[in-house]
């Protein structure tokens, strides 16, 4: 079932339908940790997550007191499982970077690859004692229950406009501390409002048209580079504690890790740009507009359906 607001129904339906939908992926992905395909079930379980977080985040004004117990729990269920499900993308950036730097990285890269393998390991011994999984597991089953209760007032388009103007100017923010201060810290937390506002546009696509398609597959390429970025600071971090590299193989990786993160801050500026461009206020302007006109074409579909056949029969009399 796809992660977007049905245009037929009501919007408080919609959120608990799709909230309910993502928490069964997630438990359902929450199955084992360790290898790499028990890596990829965790980091889409934690997707999941993310995904109800930034469904109630388009909601919170109509969703009152609820959603600060909803974001809490969840926050801390992403933030277990982030170590773990962090394993398989930092080893996929590995493997990108040395496509990229194939003969300058030579033996080095196999060196930090063992090096993140063990680190993987030691997180998995250490979650497992910590029963991560089960504590995250009963976290999720009691969001569930929750669900039930969530009302939204107001409703219709005024029930998501409130929240999407506080991401879209939480994401401007983001991008003008991350550029005048290129630290790890607000690259990390402008990705987090960028993924929230990709997904929200995800799931208002169908109530508005398809006119936010094209913003959509800018924050898609953004949300990307901004997790890769990420992920060469968990390579750095790694790099710097790693017993099992030289000095000379240390520093030909950093050269070519901050080159690459170089690369990824400046188109990650450009593409802020192209995004952020439109002043927040104009956006949800705008994506309201877009959410009234397909709801009056909905309705007049839906009129012309009633009244087809009750037309065609007057005819048949006549």
């Amino acid at each position: 079932m796809a992660y977007r607001f049905k245009v037929d129904r009501p919007v408080d339906e919609e959120v608990r339908r799709i909230a309910g939908k993502q928490l069964a992926l997630a438990l359902e992905h929450l199955g084992a940790i360790g290898d790499v395909e028990k890596d990829k079930a965790l980091h889409e379980a934690r997707r999941h997550v993310k995904k109800v977080r930034a469904l109630i985040r388009l909601v919170r004004p109509a969703l009152g007191a609820s959603y600060r117990k909803s974001n809490k729990a969840l926050r801390r269920v992403n933030r277990l499982l982030s170590p773990i499900a962090d394993g398989e993308a930092v080893l996929d950036t590995l493997t990108r970077l040395e496509t990229r730097s194939a003969a300058e990285l030579s033996t080095a890269v196999g060196a930090l690859r063992e090096a993140l393998l063990a680190r993987r390991a030691a997180i998995d011994r250490r979650a497992k004692a910590d029963r991560v999984l089960q504590s995250c597991t009963s976290a999720l089953k009691a969001e569930q229950a929750r669900i039930t209760a969530w009302r939204l007032t107001p409703r219709g388009h005024r029930a998501v406009t409130g929240g999407l103007g506080k991401t879209v100017r939480a994401a401007r923010r983001g991008m003008a501390r991350a550029v005048a201060h290129p630290t790890a810290g607000n690259y990390h937390a402008w990705r987090r409002r960028v993924k929230d506002h990709w997904f929200q546009l995800r799931l208002l696509e169908r109530r508005c048209g398809g006119d936010l398609v094209a913003r959509q597959q800018l924050l898609e390429t953004l949300d990307g580079h901004l997790g890769e970025y990420h992920n060469c600071v968990l390579l750095q971090s790694v790099l710097a504690r790693a017993t099992n590299l030289g000095r000379p193989d240390t520093a030909r990786l950093l050269r070519a890790l901050r080159r690459y993160q170089t690369e990824l801050r400046v188109e990650a500026a450009r593409l802020g740009a192209d995004t952020y461009g439109e002043r927040p206020r104009q956006f949800v302007t705008r994506v309201e507009r877009a959410w009234r006109s397909t709801s009056r074409s909905t309705s007049r579909s839906k009129e012309a359906g009633r009244s087809g056949p009750e037309e065609e029969s007057w005819a048949r009399v006549l």
